[in-house]
């Protein structure tokens, strides 16, 4: 069994780590509220942006009205990648939705017309059957998962490919790129995006260099080389 909460004290204390621990539940921390910090929290809230955009055209004050449905159509819609949606990989059965309602579809009817007097029959039936697509349910859960992570590795081979790593040894003339404040890229749309050149001093590690300026002034801090390129004079 596994607790998934977010950091906040109420949970992260050492009280809720003992009661985890005797019980033997997996307790895991997860920075919703900062999807920043939690790629899943941010691919999803990237799917439902994209959603309201389609819901609301020009309208875009409505977007609290429309939220709740948007939310619910990316929880009931099977992914691309793993062919489940979020609330099959939840729940263990696909949800009812309301054209089904309307226009009654074969597990519906089936639910809607049953003999009361055999009620009991239905019940237990159906119990039956829960409880296998429950026994099931983890290991589509991790096929799901395989699923994900093979497209993951298949997206990262094809990016890979077109990828020209850039690498530098000493005494190379490079150019920086320009930093806003805070490490933020970015310049005003009028300046130059790249200032130099410099001198690759040593390298520090892997894709991280020591810069110096022609006057042989060292920059205080390593440059990756994503934000380099050569200089040629």
């Amino acid at each position: 069994m596994a607790i998934i909460t977010d950091n906040s004290t109420p949970f992260a204390n050492q009280r809720i780590h003992n009661f985890c621990g005797k019980h033997q539940i997996n307790l895991k921390y997860a920075s919703v509220w900062h999807p920043h910090t939690n790629s899943q929290a941010e691919a999803a809230n990237m799917n439902n942006l994209n959603i309201l955009k389609n819901c609301l055209d020009g309208a875009k004050a409505r977007w609290p009205d429309e939220l709740p449905g948007a939310l619910w159509a990316y929880n009931i819609a099977p992914s691309e990648v793993t062919q489940e949606s979020p609330f099959f990989l939840f729940f263990g059965m696909d949800a009812i939705i309301p054209i089904e309602l309307e226009h009654y579809s074969p597990r519906v009817e089936a639910a809607a017309n049953f003999d009361p007097e055999d009620l009991q029959t239905w019940v237990n039936e159906n119990d039956d059957s829960r409880w296998v697509d429950l026994d099931l349910l983890e290991q589509k859960r991790q096929l799901a998962a395989l699923k994900h992570l093979e497209h993951k590795r298949g997206v990262e081979g094809y990016f890979n490919r077109k990828v020209n790593p850039r690498s530098f040894t000493q005494g190379d003339l490079v150019l920086k790129r320009r930093l806003l404040a805070g490490g933020k890229l970015g310049v005003p749309k009028l300046e130059p995006n790249w200032e130099g050149p410099y001198i690759v001093r040593k390298v520090a590690r892997p894709n991280a260099y020591y810069l110096v300026t022609s006057e042989g002034t060292q920059l205080p801090k390593t440059l990756s080389g994503d934000d380099l390129k050569k200089f040629y004079a």
